[in-house]
């Protein structure tokens, strides 16, 4: 189901109060088109024009048609892994990491349950884009860059630094978490399915934390055992 379009602007350079948005205007209208027509059948006279621009204001912004899909992969990709870490701050992984991994997951979800969120993984699927070489390029970074944080942790013994490699570690936190977006955090998902997602995202999150992180002075992470013990089960 198509969202909702915003009232239309008349062509033309938009007020300078408005002026902060349009770049985010354009890529969710970018989005919308694509995932109706495609990136190919999408011309960028089509995308100006469903948000009430002229091309002379789009190409004041981007480039290309490419430029802009390219600003949707860094907001709604991969790297907004990396972009929801620089957003969080030191301060919180140092003193409180369980709080900062629930931060960081709870600012991803909202990333991919918005609107133009869920319209960019139905386009992935649908032009078979999850499976390019640069998406999963692009994920292979995040989970080394925010392995990066996972390092820290473990240098501070707040992991035991046998527990696995720190970009495995950040894989073991998302993997599972982007299969839930790819099954129900979609255009066409139901709200009772997006709700169901993101439940599933926190269970996961607070199964890992558990698992993985040592108490500051505790006795260290608990056991599989105690984890399939103490975890909700499945309805």
């Amino acid at each position: 189901m198509r969202p909702e379009r915003q009232a239309r602007r008349r062509p033309g350079r938009p007020p300078k109060t408005q002026a902060g948005d349009t770049k985010s205007e354009l890529v969710e209208a970018a989005l919308r088109l694509f995932a109706q027509k495609g990136y190919t059948g999408t011309s960028i006279r089509a995308i100006a024009r469903e948000v009430g621009l002229s091309e002379s204001v789009l190409y004041a912004h981007f480039a290309s048609k490419q430029d802009i899909f390219d600003a949707a992969v860094a907001k709604l990709g991969p790297q907004g892994l990396v972009t929801g870490r620089e957003s969080l701050g030191r301060e919180l992984a140092g003193r409180d990491p369980a709080g900062y991994v629930r931060a960081l997951v709870a600012h991803v979800l909202d990333a991919w349950d918005s609107p133009s969120g869920r319209l960019f993984i139905s386009l992935m699927v649908r032009d078979g884009l999850v499976h390019s070489a640069e998406m999963g390029d692009g994920i292979a970074q995040s989970m080394d860059e925010l392995g990066t944080q996972f390092q820290q942790w473990i240098d501070a013994g707040r992991i035991p630094d046998d527990l696995g490699r720190p970009a495995d570690l950040a894989w073991a936190l998302f993997g599972p978490i982007g299969q839930a977006r790819l099954l129900w955090l979609h255009a066409d998902a139901a709200p009772e399915k997006r709700q169901e997602a993101r439940a599933r995202a926190l269970r996961h999150t607070e199964l890992f934390i558990r698992a993985v992180f040592r108490e500051p002075d505790g006795p260290g992470q608990m056991t599989v055992e105690d984890v399939i013990v103490d975890d909700e089960p499945e309805r």
